[in-house]
């Protein structure tokens, strides 16, 4: 791993205090990188941290000028936490990456139904505010309002969903479904 003399020195000072066997604060510093032939001038942000795991240290190139732990903190991490994010909820709490399929067509169709299972969270979501599933991951909302047991009757003009007598989420799944219920405005 290419770590730069100064994230060197920050992690064999961990090391000399004994604090490889806890987790340490993180260290930002920046320098000014090799100069290559860009039209702009440049920095290298750099964080340092020592993890469970062992030395994690980071780098960012920038043209920003703010503090180097404001533009890692603020920019470079937020930018990513905001893509990152949606994509880890998608394969993990809707198994989006079973892709295992030999054909493309199929492939594409699976990966289809878990994209429109995703914008159906995100509107149960939104229908759960004000309710304990408010702040819920996707698996969560799985669990509490698509894996419940439940009796379904149909009669000529109604569709009756029964809950068991108890039902953790029965009262948000009431108010989930009046919510949803209701018309949209145009």
């Amino acid at each position: 791993m290419h770590t730069s003399k100064t994230v060197q020195a920050k992690i064999s000072t961990w090391q000399a205090q004994g604090l490889y066997l806890f987790f340490s604060p993180p260290y930002y510093s920046e320098m000014n990188p090799i100069e290559l032939e860009w039209q702009h001038p440049r920095r290298l942000i750099m964080k340092a941290e020592w993890l469970p795991k062992g030395a994690n240290p980071r780098f960012v190139l920038t043209n920003l000028t703010a503090d180097a732990q404001q533009v890692y903190d603020s920019v470079y991490v937020q930018r990513g936490a905001d893509s990152e994010h949606p994509i880890k909820k998608l394969k993990l709490g809707l198994q989006a990456e079973r892709l295992s399929c030999s054909r493309f067509d199929a492939n594409q169709f699976r990966l289809l139904l878990a994209q429109a299972a995703y914008l159906l969270m995100i509107t149960l979501r939104q229908a759960a505010q004000g309710t304990a599933l408010a702040t819920a991951q996707v698996s969560q909302l799985r669990s509490a309002l698509v894996k419940v047991a439940a009796r379904v009757r149909v009669s000529c003009r109604r569709v009756f969903v029964e809950l068991a007598a108890f039902c953790p989420f029965s009262a948000s799944m009431q108010l989930i479904a009046q919510r949803l219920s209701t018309p949209l405005p145009l």
